[in-house]
């Protein structure tokens, strides 16, 4: 199987000179090929380049190569949401990022905290990575901010989220 994506010049400049990333990709038996900004992924395992993409897509959106590489570990996840789908006035689309992001990066690290996820805001989207089932709770919150909802009901819904999964989970 054989996949590609282009990502952005810098990150393609920075991804060349990330020889143990690019090597932890090549061990699970992918070639990863660059032209410029053109990554070509190909081999026999399909899986194993769906994995590899989406690791070069999270370090395309900002997302340090070792958090990256999480994703090569089918248990977790990666989800990107768009913030021109809630917004297309730039100006908007800032006010956004700011109640994501919150007073000195609050509400982000407070995010991650609750939902253990790794979350990136990095041009109009907002990028998460974690396990399956915590990305899901980490995609609603972020959902809600970005339809207004207040920062209190976010991380109630989110405490009611993990109440709910630990109590299926132990049952």
């Amino acid at each position: 199987m054989e996949d590609e994506i282009n990502i952005t010049s810098a990150r393609a400049d920075e991804l060349i000179k990330q020889k143990k990333f690019l090597k932890a990709l090549e061990d699970l038996g992918v070639k990863v090929d660059m032209e410029g900004n053109h990554v070509v992924m190909s081999s026999e395992n399909a899986m194993g380049v769906l994995l590899v993409k989406n690791a070069i897509i999270a370090f395309n959106r900002g997302f340090d190569p070792k958090t990256a590489l999480l994703l090569l570990d089918e248990t977790y996840d990666l989800a990107i949401i768009n913030i021109n789908d809630y917004a297309k006035a730039q100006k908007r689309q800032i006010e956004l990022k700011g109640r994501v992001i919150g007073s000195r990066g609050m509400i982000k690290k407070r995010l991650s905290m609750a939902t253990s996820c790794y979350i990136k805001i990095f041009g109009k989207t907002i990028s998460i990575i974690g396990g399956t089932q915590n990305v899901e709770i980490a995609v609603s919150a972020i959902e809600m901010l970005l339809n207004g909802a207040k920062h209190d009901s976010v991380f109630s819904m989110i405490d009611k989220k993990k109440l709910e999964a630990y109590e299926y989970g132990s049952s």
